[in-house]
């Protein structure tokens, strides 16, 4: 008997087709996989009822906000190790930024064949023990991490209560979370709902210098740390 090779995503007939494409973090160069025409893969998707694991084809573009955010990711000095979790993962950059970054990354998303994709962008890329799951912002898995990660996600006011609900659940006490956004209009929205919550915030800027203001079309990276009386992990300052 002789073992099958593992199945890859590109098994899967998508609209468009699949296509690669490499990406410079530092000093690596990344060769990720993702579909060739996300507005086909859009337009086809949001035109039928095909399965469940289709129903959001959001998944499937490379987001403006997540090479800034990737790049300040990768070039920050995390605790060894740290668990991370990226939030909507899409095609995975922000997590494969991690990875590189030496966090250990579970990649997640509503969507089963965007995990799979990130996860698989991961493995072809080295990093043969990241891991991804589906998951339902309101319905989060009774675990917790150090460092949550998520990017492009916060362009649906509808989202920031989910939004706020997991991170509430899945963030360590003393852990950050960081938020990569291209300069939405409904980004005011959200850092006004944090405003009521117990999260400490700041924001940098995409060379990674301290901000307060939003911009409409800059980015922002947004980080909400929740505090504790308990030691905290030393977190990485950007700036020298």
């Amino acid at each position: 008997m002789t073992n099958s090779p593992p199945r890859s995503v590109t098994d899967t007939p998508i609209p468009g087709g699949w296509s690669e494409r490499d990406l410079s973090l530092g000093n690596r160069t990344l060769r990720i996989l993702l579909p060739a025409v996300p507005d086909e893969f859009l337009e086809e998707l949001e035109q039928t009822t095909r399965s469940a694991q289709e129903a959001d084809p959001y998944w499937a573009e490379l987001w403006p906000a997540s090479l800034p955010m990737a790049r300040l990711v990768h070039a920050a000095s995390w605790p060894d190790r740290a668990s991370a979790i990226e939030l909507g993962c899409g095609i995975g950059v922000v997590g494969l930024a991690a990875l590189l970054a030496g966090l250990e990354v579970t990649f997640t998303d509503r969507v089963e064949l965007a995990v799979a994709t990130a996860v698989e962008n991961a493995h072809r890329n080295g990093f043969t023990h990241a891991t991804g799951s589906v998951l339902d912002w309101m319905q989060p898995p009774q675990q917790s991490h150090s460092i949550i990660l998520a990017s492009d996600v916060l362009y649906d006011r509808g989202l920031h209560e989910p939004l706020l609900h997991a991170i509430e659940s899945l963030l360590a006490d003393g852990g950050e979370c960081w938020l990569g956004d291209p300069g939405r209009s409904a980004t005011n929205a959200f850092l006004e709902r944090v405003a009521l919550t117990d999260f400490q915030f700041r924001m940098l800027d995409e060379t990674g210098r301290e901000t307060t203001t939003l911009q409409l079309g800059e980015f922002r990276l947004i980080i909400l740390r929740k505090v504790s009386n308990a030691d905290v992990l030393k977190f990485p300052n950007l700036i020298d």
